[in-house]
């Protein structure tokens, strides 16, 4: 297993993790950034973690999903 399947299988857990943990898909908190307006990559941990309550890892993967989405 390589460097990068190892990353992909730990973002997929963490996905799941997060998905049961607070009851939204990564893709449901996507869009809620971008429903947010909130710009910034810090900007958008920071506003997660404060108003949503996410943990940083959760909120770091969502504003990593958020940033690297297709156009």
């Amino acid at each position: 297993m390589t460097q990068n399947d190892r990353h992909e299988q730990k973002r997929a857990s963490m996905a799941a993790n997060l998905e049961r943990q607070t009851g939204h898909s990564l893709q449901e908190w996507v869009e809620v950034v971008d429903a947010s307006h909130v710009d910034g990559f810090m900007n958008i941990v920071n506003w997660l973690k404060e108003s949503h309550g996410l943990g940083h890892f959760q909120a770091r993967l969502v504003a990593e999903s958020h940033r690297d989405r297709p156009s």
